[in-house]
Protein backbone atom coordinates (compact mmCIF):
# COMPACT_ATOMS: atom_id res chain seq x y z
CA UNK A 1 0.00 0.00 0.00
CA UNK A 2 1.24 3.29 -1.10
CA UNK A 3 1.65 5.88 1.12
CA UNK A 4 0.07 9.75 0.63
CA UNK A 5 2.68 12.44 0.50
CA UNK A 6 2.05 16.39 0.72
CA UNK A 7 4.09 19.47 1.22
CA UNK A 8 3.79 21.04 5.12
CA UNK A 9 5.16 23.91 3.61
CA UNK A 10 2.90 26.85 5.13
CA UNK A 11 -0.18 27.14 7.01
CA UNK A 12 -3.34 27.92 5.08
CA UNK A 13 -6.47 27.62 7.07
CA UNK A 14 -7.49 26.86 10.57
CA UNK A 15 -10.89 26.41 11.86
CA UNK A 16 -11.58 26.24 15.74
CA UNK A 17 -15.21 24.53 16.90
CA UNK A 18 -16.65 24.33 20.16
CA UNK A 19 -16.88 21.40 21.86
CA UNK A 20 -17.44 19.19 24.96
CA UNK A 21 -14.23 17.68 27.43
CA UNK A 22 -14.50 14.69 24.81
CA UNK A 23 -14.84 16.25 21.59
CA UNK A 24 -18.67 16.40 20.96
CA UNK A 25 -19.25 19.47 18.67
CA UNK A 26 -21.60 21.94 20.83
CA UNK A 27 -24.78 23.76 18.14
CA UNK A 28 -25.17 26.93 18.56
CA UNK A 29 -24.27 30.74 17.93
CA UNK A 30 -20.87 31.20 17.80
CA UNK A 31 -19.62 28.13 18.10
CA UNK A 32 -16.63 27.78 15.26
CA UNK A 33 -15.01 29.97 12.89
CA UNK A 34 -12.44 29.99 10.16
CA UNK A 35 -9.76 32.34 10.01
CA UNK A 36 -6.25 32.87 8.46
CA UNK A 37 -4.87 34.90 10.90
CA UNK A 38 -2.12 32.63 12.55
CA UNK A 39 1.06 32.34 12.88
CA UNK A 40 1.78 28.82 13.63
CA UNK A 41 0.52 25.76 15.64
CA UNK A 42 3.12 23.84 17.39
CA UNK A 43 2.34 20.13 18.80
CA UNK A 44 5.02 18.54 21.21
CA UNK A 45 4.18 15.10 22.72
CA UNK A 46 4.47 14.62 26.25
CA UNK A 47 5.54 11.27 27.23
CA UNK A 48 5.79 9.20 29.97
CA UNK A 49 9.27 7.78 30.41
CA UNK A 50 9.94 3.92 30.29
CA UNK A 51 10.59 2.40 33.54
CA UNK A 52 13.39 0.45 34.36
CA UNK A 53 12.54 -2.90 36.48
CA UNK A 54 15.40 -4.68 38.13
CA UNK A 55 15.51 -7.47 40.83
CA UNK A 56 18.83 -8.79 41.95
CA UNK A 57 19.25 -12.17 43.87
CA UNK A 58 21.09 -12.37 47.35
CA UNK A 59 23.95 -12.58 45.74
CA UNK A 60 23.53 -9.08 44.31
CA UNK A 61 22.76 -10.03 40.61
CA UNK A 62 20.56 -9.04 38.72
CA UNK A 63 17.70 -12.00 38.26
CA UNK A 64 14.75 -10.20 36.88
CA UNK A 65 15.49 -7.23 34.55
CA UNK A 66 12.47 -5.59 32.36
CA UNK A 67 11.10 -2.09 31.30
CA UNK A 68 8.05 -0.47 30.49
CA UNK A 69 7.36 1.13 27.24
CA UNK A 70 7.23 4.82 26.72
CA UNK A 71 3.81 6.18 26.89
CA UNK A 72 2.34 9.08 25.10
CA UNK A 73 0.14 11.17 28.12
CA UNK A 74 -0.90 14.10 25.35
CA UNK A 75 0.77 17.00 23.00
CA UNK A 76 1.64 20.30 24.28
CA UNK A 77 0.12 22.62 21.89
CA UNK A 78 0.95 26.16 21.13
CA UNK A 79 -1.06 28.41 18.51
CA UNK A 80 0.10 32.27 17.68
CA UNK A 81 -2.64 34.10 16.35
CA UNK A 82 -2.64 37.67 14.89
CA UNK A 83 -5.19 39.89 14.08
CA UNK A 84 -7.75 37.93 15.01
CA UNK A 85 -11.56 38.47 15.92
CA UNK A 86 -12.11 38.38 19.90
CA UNK A 87 -14.41 35.62 19.93
CA UNK A 88 -11.81 33.04 19.32
CA UNK A 89 -9.93 34.00 22.09
CA UNK A 90 -13.18 33.45 23.98
CA UNK A 91 -13.85 29.97 22.27
CA UNK A 92 -10.40 28.79 23.12
CA UNK A 93 -9.93 29.74 26.69
CA UNK A 94 -13.88 29.57 27.36
CA UNK A 95 -13.62 32.81 29.08
CA UNK A 96 -16.36 35.86 28.88
CA UNK A 97 -17.29 38.11 26.09
CA UNK A 98 -17.78 41.52 25.70
CA UNK A 99 -20.51 42.66 23.56
CA UNK A 100 -21.63 45.86 23.08
CA UNK A 101 -25.06 47.44 22.72
CA UNK A 102 -26.28 45.36 19.73
CA UNK A 103 -24.71 41.97 21.01
CA UNK A 104 -21.60 42.22 19.09
CA UNK A 105 -18.67 40.88 20.27
CA UNK A 106 -16.32 43.09 21.03
CA UNK A 107 -13.60 42.10 23.61
CA UNK A 108 -12.77 39.42 26.30
CA UNK A 109 -12.16 39.25 29.83
CA UNK A 110 -10.06 36.92 32.13
CA UNK A 111 -10.75 34.33 34.73
CA UNK A 112 -8.41 32.77 37.55
CA UNK A 113 -9.99 29.46 37.05
CA UNK A 114 -8.66 27.22 33.65
CA UNK A 115 -12.04 26.09 32.52
CA UNK A 116 -11.96 22.01 32.00
CA UNK A 117 -15.45 21.05 30.49
CA UNK A 118 -15.34 22.10 27.38
CA UNK A 119 -12.61 22.22 24.64
CA UNK A 120 -12.07 23.30 21.16
CA UNK A 121 -11.52 21.51 17.79
CA UNK A 122 -8.68 22.55 15.88
CA UNK A 123 -8.31 21.86 12.12
CA UNK A 124 -5.50 22.77 9.68
CA UNK A 125 -5.12 23.11 5.94
CA UNK A 126 -1.38 23.27 4.83
CA UNK A 127 0.35 22.71 2.01
CA UNK A 128 1.87 23.95 -1.43
CA UNK A 129 1.31 23.34 -4.88
CA UNK A 130 3.43 20.54 -6.72
CA UNK A 131 3.33 18.46 -9.60
CA UNK A 132 2.68 15.06 -8.19
CA UNK A 133 -0.56 16.89 -7.58
CA UNK A 134 -1.96 16.29 -10.95
CA UNK A 135 -2.44 12.94 -11.19
CA UNK A 136 -4.11 11.69 -14.55
CA UNK A 137 -7.79 10.69 -13.57
CA UNK A 138 -8.87 7.37 -13.85
CA UNK A 139 -12.55 8.04 -14.95
CA UNK A 140 -14.69 10.86 -15.99
CA UNK A 141 -15.77 11.29 -12.33
CA UNK A 142 -13.87 14.16 -11.90
CA UNK A 143 -16.12 16.54 -14.13
CA UNK A 144 -18.75 15.97 -11.59
CA UNK A 145 -16.37 17.32 -8.82
CA UNK A 146 -17.26 20.89 -7.26
CA UNK A 147 -15.80 23.77 -6.50
CA UNK A 148 -14.07 22.58 -3.90
CA UNK A 149 -11.62 20.73 -6.03
CA UNK A 150 -9.05 22.79 -7.34
CA UNK A 151 -6.11 20.23 -8.08
CA UNK A 152 -3.98 20.84 -5.33
CA UNK A 153 -3.57 18.43 -2.19
CA UNK A 154 -3.29 19.96 0.96
CA UNK A 155 -2.47 17.96 4.45
CA UNK A 156 -5.17 17.90 6.86
CA UNK A 157 -4.35 18.43 10.93
CA UNK A 158 -6.88 17.72 13.37
CA UNK A 159 -6.72 17.72 17.07
CA UNK A 160 -8.57 18.54 20.71
CA UNK A 161 -7.37 21.42 22.17
CA UNK A 162 -8.27 22.20 25.93
CA UNK A 163 -7.21 23.51 29.20
CA UNK A 164 -6.09 26.69 26.71
CA UNK A 165 -4.75 29.61 28.34
CA UNK A 166 -3.49 33.00 27.04
CA UNK A 167 0.58 33.50 27.34
CA UNK A 168 2.47 37.51 27.55
CA UNK A 169 1.48 39.77 25.10
CA UNK A 170 3.11 43.02 24.94
CA UNK A 171 1.88 46.55 23.73
CA UNK A 172 4.32 48.93 22.10
CA UNK A 173 5.85 50.11 19.00
CA UNK A 174 5.98 46.53 17.41
CA UNK A 175 3.48 43.61 16.05
CA UNK A 176 1.64 42.38 18.84
CA UNK A 177 1.03 39.02 18.44
CA UNK A 178 -1.64 36.09 21.01
CA UNK A 179 -0.10 33.16 22.54
CA UNK A 180 -2.73 30.31 23.17
CA UNK A 181 -1.28 26.74 25.42
CA UNK A 182 -2.59 23.76 26.45
CA UNK A 183 -2.98 20.21 25.73
CA UNK A 184 -4.72 17.31 23.73
CA UNK A 185 -7.39 15.00 24.66
CA UNK A 186 -8.98 12.42 23.10
CA UNK A 187 -11.63 13.25 20.93
CA UNK A 188 -14.08 10.37 20.24
CA UNK A 189 -17.16 12.24 20.73
CA UNK A 190 -15.95 14.27 17.36
CA UNK A 191 -17.21 11.28 15.23
CA UNK A 192 -16.80 11.89 11.47
CA UNK A 193 -17.03 15.47 12.03
CA UNK A 194 -19.82 18.10 11.64
CA UNK A 195 -18.03 19.31 8.06
CA UNK A 196 -17.00 17.23 5.24
CA UNK A 197 -12.93 17.94 4.68
CA UNK A 198 -12.24 14.85 3.09
CA UNK A 199 -13.11 13.71 -0.34
CA UNK A 200 -15.16 10.07 0.18
CA UNK A 201 -15.31 8.57 -2.98
CA UNK A 202 -11.92 9.09 -4.81
CA UNK A 203 -13.86 11.35 -7.44
CA UNK A 204 -13.90 14.70 -5.27
CA UNK A 205 -16.75 14.06 -3.24
CA UNK A 206 -16.61 16.21 -0.32
CA UNK A 207 -17.17 14.08 3.03
CA UNK A 208 -17.34 13.54 6.34
CA UNK A 209 -14.10 11.23 7.76
CA UNK A 210 -14.26 7.40 6.80
CA UNK A 211 -14.31 6.05 10.29
CA UNK A 212 -14.63 7.25 13.82
CA UNK A 213 -11.74 8.23 15.47
CA UNK A 214 -10.40 6.27 18.28
CA UNK A 215 -11.15 7.16 21.67
CA UNK A 216 -6.95 6.57 22.45
CA UNK A 217 -6.03 9.02 19.46
CA UNK A 218 -5.40 12.95 19.78
CA UNK A 219 -4.53 13.75 16.50
CA UNK A 220 -5.31 12.93 12.95
CA UNK A 221 -3.32 13.90 10.03
CA UNK A 222 -4.22 12.75 6.48
CA UNK A 223 -4.27 14.49 2.18
CA UNK A 224 -7.07 16.13 1.05
CA UNK A 225 -8.18 17.57 -2.14
CA UNK A 226 -10.67 18.84 -0.45
CA UNK A 227 -10.00 22.94 -0.67
CA UNK A 228 -9.62 24.40 2.83
CA UNK A 229 -13.51 26.49 4.03
CA UNK A 230 -13.43 30.13 3.38
CA UNK A 231 -12.48 32.63 6.25
CA UNK A 232 -15.90 33.42 8.34
CA UNK A 233 -16.95 36.83 9.66
CA UNK A 234 -16.08 36.42 13.21
CA UNK A 235 -17.73 33.18 15.49
CA UNK A 236 -20.97 31.73 13.11
CA UNK A 237 -23.60 29.58 14.35
CA UNK A 238 -22.42 25.73 14.06
CA UNK A 239 -25.34 23.21 13.19
CA UNK A 240 -24.78 19.44 14.33
CA UNK A 241 -27.83 17.01 14.72
CA UNK A 242 -29.97 19.66 13.38
CA UNK A 243 -28.58 19.11 9.32
CA UNK A 244 -26.60 15.98 10.22
CA UNK A 245 -28.76 13.10 11.04
CA UNK A 246 -27.59 10.14 12.03
CA UNK A 247 -24.57 11.39 13.58
CA UNK A 248 -22.64 8.39 15.24
CA UNK A 249 -23.05 4.72 14.67
CA UNK A 250 -22.95 2.24 11.25
CA UNK A 251 -25.96 4.23 9.70
CA UNK A 252 -24.59 8.05 10.01
CA UNK A 253 -24.73 9.74 6.76
CA UNK A 254 -21.66 10.15 4.71
CA UNK A 255 -21.90 13.96 3.96
CA UNK A 256 -22.63 16.19 6.78
CA UNK A 257 -25.34 19.06 6.18
CA UNK A 258 -24.41 22.73 4.95
CA UNK A 259 -23.95 25.13 7.58
CA UNK A 260 -26.68 27.65 7.79
CA UNK A 261 -25.53 31.17 7.60
CA UNK A 262 -23.09 32.57 10.10
CA UNK A 263 -26.06 34.60 11.74
CA UNK A 264 -28.36 32.11 11.87
CA UNK A 265 -31.04 32.21 14.77
CA UNK A 266 -33.27 29.28 14.73
CA UNK A 267 -37.10 29.56 15.64
CA UNK A 268 -37.92 29.93 19.15
CA UNK A 269 -39.94 26.85 20.59
CA UNK A 270 -43.70 26.99 21.14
Amino acid sequence: MAGAKFPVVKGIRMRVTKTNFCGLPLEGPGNYTVTDGWISASLSPNMKAAEELEQTNAEGRVCVADRTPPERKWWDATLTLCNVDTCLIGMITDWPMIVDSEGNVIGFGDQSEVPTDTAVMIEIWAGASQASDCEAPENDDIFDAGSEITGRQFGYFAFLLKEATLGDFEIGAQVSTFTLTGITGSFAQWGRSPFNPIDIDGSGTPGRYLEEPDPDQHIWVQRTPISPPDVTDGCCYLAVQSVTTPYFGETAVAVAGDQPDCDFEPEPEP
